[in-house]
């Protein structure tokens, strides 16, 4: 019996550790103001995603926002020149689309510069509206222009 007992530790072990598939490593847990940070597209950087003010209730979430620091590619340093025409496509799923057939479309929020001075990566700073946007319970892609290309990366939330 312990056997059998510490062989289902190890497979189970084996799953969580993962198959290093690029969908999955291209998101790293946490990032410098406690979001989840997204690796760009050939190397352009990363952004951190999280939301102002934190989300207290996931279940009855105040109003916030979706903010968006990007970095250069070693991951500390704000993004120079700062990205433009920056956007969240917020994708309905399947369970809202049953409880709120108006859900059918995906909606479009649009992140507007807002830097801040006392944070050293603050100079490439972009927020939301306020909104009931909890990123733990949403899912879309993060849009942007970086040097003028067009770049955009998935964000699931932890549903």
């Amino acid at each position: 019996m312990p056997r059998s007992f510490l062989a289902i530790l190890l497979v189970a072990a084996g799953f969580a550790a993962g198959c290093g598939s690029p969908g999955l490593s291209s998101q790293t847990p946490k990032g410098t103001h406690g979001g989840r940070t997204i690796r760009l597209p050939d190397d352009k950087g990363f952004i951190e995603l999280v939301n102002e003010p934190v989300v207290t209730d996931r279940y009855n979430p105040q109003p916030t926002s979706i903010v968006a620091y990007f970095f250069q590619a070693d991951g500390k340093s704000a993004m120079s020149p700062s990205s433009t025409d920056v956007s969240f496509e917020i994708t309905p799923d399947a369970r809202s689309r049953q409880r709120d057939r108006s859900a059918a479309g995906s909606s479009t929020l649009h992140l507007s510069a807002e830097p801040k001075a006392d944070d050293p990566a603050g100079a490439s700073r972009f927020a939301s509206k306020t909104g009931p946007y909890a990123l733990a319970a949403i899912r879309g892609a993060l849009k942007a222009k970086i040097n003028g290309q067009e770049v955009s990366t998935a964000f699931m939330g932890s549903r």
